[in-house]
């Protein structure tokens, strides 16, 4: 539906919107047991932890301690998972286009995700379309993570950003309604091609 506001600020969150996180084919990369690979994923990705990491309060090294000590009979296949987990990211093809035409329609561009130290380190190379933002907020730079209210409040405050003209792009919902809280619109992102056709409802395309 299209809003009778007119939006000038587009927020992007970055895993499975601007880069695809494909931990589970990572994972299945390994050769692991079926056995071996879901006690792994249990330890690791599908861990509270692993989303504790993107809050980023603690060292790295705490978080692989924390993950070994899920499933301490795996510590090396969980060693050898944490050390390469930097491929579980790849770049969408249309990222940059995405970016680039919000801004080319008057648009100002920014980030809100939550994201590890750790694989912001491995992977910001696999980030080209940082370029066209004009700011950005990763969880671990603050210790907040989505969907409390503070992350919201500190990327609004930071950037001068008027909620009501911003719209926020983000797969989960969970994140979506905490942005909806703060009175910013929001946009749950399935497909490239869907979120151009709702982009269009929104008076940006």
């Amino acid at each position: 539906m299209a809003k009778d506001v007119r939006i000038d600020t587009v927020i992007f969150d970055v895993g499975n919107v601007l880069v695809d996180f494909k931990w589970r084919e990572y994972l299945e990369s390994f050769g692991f047991s079926p056995k071996v690979r879901e006690a792994v994923a249990a330890a690791m990705f599908l861990n509270p932890q692993w989303d504790e990491m993107d809050r980023g309060l603690r060292p790295d090294q705490k978080y692989l301690e924390a993950f070994i000590q899920n499933a301490p009979q795996y510590e090396k296949e969980i060693r050898e998972v944490y050390a390469h987990c930097g491929d579980c990211i790849h770049t969408c093809a249309y990222a940059v286009s995405l970016v680039q035409g919000c801004r080319e329609k008057g648009c100002r561009t920014y980030i809100l995700s939550n994201y590890s130290r750790y694989l912001f380190h491995e992977t910001e190379h696999k980030m080209p379309f940082r370029e066209y933002m004009d700011g950005e907020l990763f969880s671990f730079q603050t210790g907040q993570i989505k969907p409390e209210p503070e992350i919201y409040r500190t990327l609004l405050e930071r950037y001068d950003i008027d909620p009501r003209r911003a719209l926020f792009l983000d797969d989960r919902k969970g994140n979506l309604d905490g942005a909806s809280r703060m009175d910013i619109h929001t946009l749950q992102f399935f497909t490239y091609e869907r979120a151009l056709e709702d982009l269009v409802d929104f008076g940006i395309f």
